[in-house]
């Protein structure tokens, strides 16, 4: 007896190789393309690195009480000031830092906020043992807006390098990791 070949097996093997084909035919064009800028001495564009937001740029619709007061109390509970409850858009915690050297003058964190915030940003105090550092945002009250939460690095400035001083989330009360 003889196999049957049905119509969609033909179809699905003529598809395949179609396909299979478009594939291929983008990755020639694109060898060619290469070939040709090499040949011409054109080299492709990098892109450009992100810009850092600017230092300590703080609206004036945010207020640092809040933060303030937080920083107070880890340093005077440190090295155990445990979590802080509440805060809002005044205070948010961090989402982490990008790796520091004890040379480094300025950090970026990771700042938590919502998509449709107008700002974002962070509170920083500085004192010989610690830096304590706590995000802010300004929620944008003329749109509704989906409850998405994105994380994005904010610079900030710091009066003394860095050196050994440990980097404490103002909400958590913990260190913050150095993990982008």
């Amino acid at each position: 007896m003889r196999p049957r070949i049905t119509r969609s097996v033909v179809i699905g093997t003529v598809l395949g190789f179609s396909i299979a084909g478009v594939g291929l035919g983008a990755m020639l064009g694109a060898m060619l393309l290469t070939q040709h800028q090499l040949q011409k001495g054109i080299t492709p564009l990098e892109p450009a690195p992100y810009p850092p937001p600017p230092v300590d740029a703080t609206p004036a619709t945010v207020s640092p009480v809040l933060f303030e007061e937080r920083a107070e109390e880890i340093v005077g509970a440190w090295p155990d000031p445990g979590p802080f409850d509440g805060g809002g858009a005044q205070l948010l915690p961090l989402s982490g830092m990008n790796a520091v050297s004890p040379a480094d003058t300025a950090l970026t964190v990771h700042v938590g906020h919502g998509a449709c915030d107008t700002e974002f940003g962070a509170w920083l105090r500085e004192t010989e043992e610690l830096l304590i550092v706590g995000g802010w945002n300004v929620p944008d009250p003329t749109v509704a807006c989906t409850e998405q939460w994105l994380s994005d690095p904010y610079r900030i400035g710091l009066e003394s390098a860095l050196g050994d001083r440990p980097v404490i989330d103002a909400v958590s009360g913990a260190p913050l990791s150095s993990s982008r």
